[in-house]
């Protein structure tokens, strides 16, 4: 009893831990991903305000500052200095100091702007920033990185660009804890009829982005601002690490959970500024929510082991208490099993489904007698079917091998090329061809059907082949073999079975023959370069009815490259499912398209375009076809 209750609590408890788990795991992961997208969703709230007011703040002033720059361009002191043309050296600094003077007073008077240089188009530039003056007349003093230099001079006439960052220390030659780390230069091409062409670089600094942005910093976000090249140009708080801002850019907007290099969950959301081409991206930390799933998933499996145990504990109270019935149930079954299947008796149970499983024993012992006796005729019947189709399966082969299949039939014979074939509707049918030589020069040929279906039929086309070849063997032409067969077959037929038959013989040096046709199908005929055309005229009584029917020859001749085609009714007559024949027109048709083909390619198409045509319909009749082509 213990082996069976441990062997009991492995198939039961098992599957239902099991499936306990996997409930958990499930209401766990769905847990969180919900909680996850709850946060998301708020923080993408955040992002929208707060991008709507990049939009709405950012923009215009940068926008603004890049207006105010140009207007400070088109003073005529700088206007003055850019032209250098001085008579003196005297007049040169008169006009360096009130070009400084000027710009000095206009960057301070303008908050969103840092700096004013303007680069002649020889490289040489002047201009004033918070901590120093430049007026640098010689090219090869312009401080600035050649590739800078070189995309804002190569910059289209009036294009922005924007160049940068770039530590302001490059500029003044040194620098302290009051340098600007990252400058941003929008730089414009202009060009003057007093000056020429000249370049307007303005400055903007980290304290103007901080001005800028001061609307994003909300003491939780990381706000990170990139150039179009993907260089950092600003970023909220202190933080020093330096992520890859393509990974950054290209997870945002998605709910991707990312790590930094300390192992700390953050999200991403950003946005692309029309112009300029930056891109600005917000940090989320996830540690806070990512602890509150954590906790939650814990007490989830907590509360779930606590279940596990005390189902446990029910469930080994509840196998003690019913492992007896268990017992008296399995006995029973194995009184059934042994074949003792008088009604089991037991005592009832305290649960519900015990008492209906005890019930449908004692209804089950009673069907499975019942059974028992069908199961045993049912095999008896099984035995002779499986005996009756051996027994057909065997009458197929003889049937089949009593007709010739080897082809080409006669390969020493050029003369004419011949094929034919024969497929039955059941295990075997009653129609037949046949083709052999009376002697050399004489080609006889017959196609037949036999009325029923079954071994019967099987029978009666066996004699009626047999009865026909002998009488052709005997040198008679194709009228009087039909009507000594048919008497032949009246005499013993009680059944009443008859047979159609298209008999004839043709003579091979000259393509004349004789045919007679008793009550078969019509003849198709092509002559050579033609149509395929049934040839149709009265036809005698099939044979096997009347003894004193009376049969007549009719002549026909075969030039060279005629072929004639002749088939039993399961061609024109076979049936679809929507209950439409083949028919003669269509078969007609068919054998048209066939034109130029030999006998052996005519008749496996003719057969795969029935099949198609029939499709799943049942076959009710035995589809026969003999073809052959006069050479001459």
């Amino acid at each position: 009893m213990k082996r069976r209750q441990k062997s009991l609590q492995f198939y039961i408890l098992i599957p239902a831990i099991a499936t306990v788990l996997i409930v958990v795991l499930l209401m766990s992961t769905l847990f969180s991903r919900a909680y996850v997208n709850i946060i998301l969703q708020q923080e993408n709230e955040v992002n929208t305000v707060g991008f709507e007011a990049v939009s709405q703040t950012v923009m215009p002033r940068i926008n603004t500052s890049i207006t105010e720059a140009r207007n400070i361009m088109a003073d005529e002191r700088v206007v003055l200095y850019a032209g250098r043309s001085f008579a003196s050296e005297k007049e040169l600094i008169r006009a360096r100091l009130s070009c400084r003077d000027y710009l000095s007073t206009e960057i301070a008077r303008h908050e969103g702007i840092c700096g004013l240089l303007f680069m002649r188009m020889d490289g040489s530039f002047f201009g004033v920033m918070p901590e120093g003056t430049f007026f640098r007349d010689d090219p090869a003093e312009n401080p600035l990185p050649e590739k800078m230099k070189k995309q804002i001079l190569d910059a289209a006439l009036g294009q922005t660009v924007w160049a940068g960052p770039l530590s302001a220390s490059v500029l003044y030659g040194y620098g302290n804890e009051e340098t600007p780390r990252n400058i941003m230069i929008a730089a414009w091409k202009s060009r003057d009829v007093r000056y020429g062409q000249c370049c307007t670089l303005m400055m903007m600094d980290d304290k103007v982005f901080d001005d800028l942005f001061a609307v994003l910093q909300d003491g939780e976000s990381t706000w990170r601002l990139f150039g179009e090249d993907r260089t950092e140009i600003w970023r909220t708080g202190s933080d020093e690490t330096h992520p890859d801002p393509e990974l950054l850019i290209r997870e945002s907007n998605k709910g991707t959970i990312l790590h930094d290099e300390n192992g700390h969950s953050f999200c991403t959301f950003s946005m692309t500024l029309d112009s300029p081409d930056w891109t600005l991206v917000r940090e989320v930390s996830m540690e806070e929510y990512e602890q509150m799933v954590r906790h939650v998933r814990h007490s989830i499996w907590i509360g779930a082991v606590l279940l596990i145990l005390a189902a446990l504990v029910g469930y080994q109270l509840w196998l003690k208490k019913f492992m007896r019935q268990f017992n008296s149930l399995e006995n029973g079954i194995i009184r059934m099993g042994r074949g003792d299947l008088e009604s089991v008796e037991f005592e009832p149970f305290s649960i519900g489904e015990f008492e209906r499983m005890q019930e449908e024993i004692t209804r089950t012992c009673g069907a499975l007698t019942d059974q028992m006796d069908t199961i045993r005729r049912m095999e008896r019947e099984q035995a002779k079917q499986e005996q009756i189709d051996q027994e057909l399966a065997m009458a197929r082969e003889i049937q089949t091998n009593a007709l010739p299949r080897e082809f080409p039939a006669f390969p020493g014979r050029t003369e004419f090329s011949l094929y034919a074939s024969m497929t039955p509707a059941k295990e075997v049918g009653g129609d037949f061809y046949d083709f052999f030589l009376i002697d050399d020069d004489h080609l006889a040929l017959v196609i037949a059907d036999v009325s029923g279906k079954g071994i019967p039929a099987a029978l009666f086309m066996m004699v009626s082949k047999t009865l026909i070849k002998t009488q052709m063997l005997s040198g008679c032409d194709p009228a009087t073999a039909l009507e000594r067969v048919n008497a032949q077959l009246c005499e013993r037929n009680s059944s009443m079975m008859f047979v159609t038959v298209w008999l004839a013989v043709l003579q091979i040096s000259t393509g004349k023959g004789l045919a007679c046709n008793a009550g078969h199908e019509h003849p198709a005929l092509q002559r050579a370069g033609g149509d395929f055309e049934l040839i149709k005229y009265k036809h005698d009584r099939f044979i096997g009815v009347r003894k004193d029917s009376r049969y007549n020859n009719r002549e026909f001749e075969l030039h060279p490259g005629d072929c004639l085609f002749v088939y039993t009714d399961g061609v024109p007559e076979a049936t679809a499912g929507s209950m439409e024949m083949f028919g003669e027109e269509r078969l007609t048709e068919l054998l048209n398209a066939c034109k130029g083909r030999g006998p052996e390619e005519i008749l496996p198409k003719v057969k795969s375009d029935v099949d198609a045509f029939v499709g799943d319909a049942e076959q009710f009749d035995d589809l026969t076809m003999l073809c052959i082509r006069y050479n001459g």
